[in-house]
């Protein structure tokens, strides 16, 4: 059983408690990831051991239904969720751990990494889609806050 990791470190020019609102709105991850890529989002609340339905977009490679579970939150910080059940995406325990380090008032060292096992897809391929998905989350919430 081959286990797949994929990261993404950078800083975002953007003040840690924004981010981390964002983030910490686990029923609101559309906002960060509008349509074409999520149709649509069904969340039960924020907090930890929610579930959040999202409908990936019939234009992604991969399109359908994926439902991700809240596993913990730690010190504005700190965020750790998911993929339960069966998914759309060819990967199986996919789970994904949020870092947030202060760097200044308007800067941010953020690290976005996950594991998963790969099933019917190659590790490179989801690598490549999963750290696609991590900066553009990470550049929407830099052009949302200078909006």
């Amino acid at each position: 059983m081959e286990v797949s990791s994929a990261k993404l470190q950078r800083i975002v020019k953007v003040p840690k408690n924004y981010i981390w609102k964002r983030f910490e709105s686990f029923k609101e991850v559309g906002s960060i990831l509008p349509p074409p890529i999520i149709d649509q989002v069904v969340g039960e609340s924020n907090n930890v051991g929610s579930l959040r339905v999202l409908t990936l977009s019939e234009k992604q490679k991969f399109p359908g239904q994926v439902i991700e579970r809240l596993e913990a939150k730690l010190d504005d910080s700190f965020l750790v969720y998911s993929i339960v059940d069966d998914s759309c995406l060819p990967v199986r325990n996919y789970i994904a751990v949020l870092s947030l380090l202060t760097l200044s008032e308007e800067e941010t060292d953020v690290t976005l990494s996950s594991h998963w096992i790969p099933i019917g897809s190659s590790s490179d391929e989801m690598k490549s889609m999963f750290e696609g998905l991590y900066e553009l989350m990470f550049s929407n919430i830099e052009k949302q806050y200078n909006q």
